[in-house]
């Protein structure tokens, strides 16, 4: 099974305001994932960052990170979900945004299997 993030992979405009106002949510102290089912046989992603968050370096390396983090757990995720991690506070390095995330999809329910590898 490809690991990569693919363009279908993404959630696009439109669709980003219906998961806003039909997900379910769980928080974390600096990520709040947002999530809801989409009807469709794949998981589709995006990531925001809310207003005034650091510089354009910042914004865009926390934003890989996130990316990067859930390119690897994918494979151990249920399918048909779509998946916002609002970023509210400052990712410091990629092992505790990783940890934050796994325990994020542990918490909806999301995940089982992935935490046994990433903790």
């Amino acid at each position: 099974m490809r690991k990569n993030l693919t363009r279908k992979e993404r959630i696009g405009k439109k669709d980003i305001s219906k998961v806003f106002e039909l997900s379910d949510s769980k928080k974390n102290s600096c990520i709040r994932l947002l999530y809801c089912r989409n009807g469709i046989t794949w998981n589709r992603i995006a990531v925001v960052l809310r207003k005034g968050y650091g510089n354009s370096v910042e914004r865009n390396r926390a934003k890989r990170i996130i990316k990067e983090i859930y390119r690897e757990v994918k494979n151990y995720l249920p399918e048909g979900y779509d998946l916002i991690f609002l970023l509210t506070g400052k990712i410091t390095d990629y092992q505790s945004a990783s940890n934050i995330i796994v325990s994020l999809l542990k918490k909806a329910g999301l995940m089982d299997v992935a935490g046994k590898i990433f903790q």
